[in-house]
Formats: structure tokens, C-alpha cells, sequence
């Protein structure tokens, strides 16, 4: 069992990622095991027991690449983490210079496309809001996510000026975390939910056009 005790320090990191394709396999197994527990349990309250126990493998197995259950749930985040910023730096990277409307509308879609089909994610992400250690894994990934962001705008394009394009980019980055938790809390209300999302665009254009144009 893996509960976590008042004022424990957790401990998120995997252990060595290894290179044999058997232990490599064996993680996957542990994921996809743990991605099968959310189905029907909230993740405070699965253990490093259960996980093992739906996969299939002595818990042994699970520490040896796990020291606990909130690592396994960084290693998904790290999963969802991957595939949203290759959203991103594609949207990014083929943005013509003047049309940052357009590739705002579709990125905030796509990641929130992904957080949606996907449960694991979307769990995950959710679950990061439950601790400071957990928090700490998110505010990383937004800092490097508002670092792309500054550069682009350091460099003149889409027109930035009038601002500190650290600062935007950081506010507009956690603006959208703060929105994609929010439209997450409403996926079993989905006419609440595309009102929020509709008025999500228009609160994110309307800032960025003090700086953008």
C-alpha cells in the first residue's frame, strides 16, 4: 500500500527509465493498469497494491521502477505533457506572423481536445491541483510553455509591443490552465461547457490585443 501520511515529502521521480524492452513493457503494463483503476476509483484512493493487483504482477515489480503511486501519476502527466506540447510547438512553428488569433483558437481547442479524449489525462491534470509537489510538476511545464511564448515575442512577431512579454506570456498561460480546469469540472454539462469555452476565446483575445496585432 502507498498512502501518503501528513506532511510527508513525496517523492516524484521514476526511477532509471530503462532500455531493455521487457522492463520497458513492464512499465506500460503499470500505466495502463492505473489508467484502468480511474475508470472506476478517484486516484486518492488507489495504492501501489491495487495497481499491481489489476496488472497482473508482484508489487515487487511496481517499486522497481516506482517508488510510489504519485510517480506513476507524473509519468502519465509527463505522457499527456508530450503530447500537448507537440500541439503546441507545431502551432507554433507554422503560425504566419499576424494570424495569432487563428493559432490561439485552434491550440486552446486541441489541447482541450486531448484533455477530453483521454481520461487518464484529464484525471492527472486535475490531479495536480492536490499538492504542492504536484503543482510544482505544473507550474514547470507552464513556465517552459510561457518561455516559447516570450521568445516568439521578443524576436517582434505578431506585432507584440507595449508589454513585458514574459509577463504576458506567463499570464496568459496560467489563464489557460485556470480555463482547462474549469471546462473539465463541466464535460458532463456540455452546453455549460462550450458557453465557458466560447467565452474563454473571447477573454483570451481580448487581453492578448493590448500587445498583439
Amino acid at each position: 500500500m502507498s498512502r501518503r501520511i501528513p506532511n510527508e515529502t513525496v517523492n516524484l521521480e521514476r526511477r532509471a527509465a530503462p532500455q531493455q524492452k521487457r522492463s520497458q513493457e513492464r512499465i506500460q503494463q503499470i500505466l495502463d493498469a492505473t489508467q484502468r483503476l480511474f475508470a472506476f476509483h478517484a486516484p486518492q484512493s488507489i495504492t501501489t497494491s491495487d495497481i499491481a493487483k489489476e496488472a497482473d504482477i508482484p508489487i515487487s515489480s511496481v517499486y522497481r521502477y516506482f517508488p510510489n503511486i504519485y510517480a506513476i501519476y507524473v509519468t502519465i502527466f509527463e505522457q499527456f505533457k508530450k503530447e500537448a506540447d507537440e500541439i503546441v510547438e507545431l502551432a507554433l512553428a507554422n503560425t504566419v506572423d499576424g494570424e495569432w488569433k487563428q493559432t490561439l483558437v485552434a491550440t486552446f481547442g486541441k489541447v482541450s481536445a486531448l484533455l477530453e479524449s483521454n481520461d487518464a489525462y484529464s484525471i492527472v491534470f486535475q490531479y495536480t491541483f492536490s499538492s504542492a509537489e504536484f503543482s510544482a510538476v505544473r507550474d514547470e511545464w507552464n513556465h517552459r510553455l510561457a518561455c516559447h511564448l516570450a521568445e516568439r515575442w521578443r524576436n517582434g512577431l505578431d506585432g507584440f509591443s507595449d508589454g513585458n512579454p514574459d509577463a504576458v506570456a506567463r499570464t496568459i498561460v496560467e489563464i489557460n490552465c485556470s480555463i482547462q480546469i474549469q471546462l473539465l469540472r463541466l464535460k458532463e454539462t456540455p452546453e455549460i461547457r462550450d458557453e465557458l469555452y466560447n467565452e474563454a476565446i473571447v477573454v483570451l483575445e481580448s487581453y492578448l490585443s493590448r500587445y498583439l496585432t
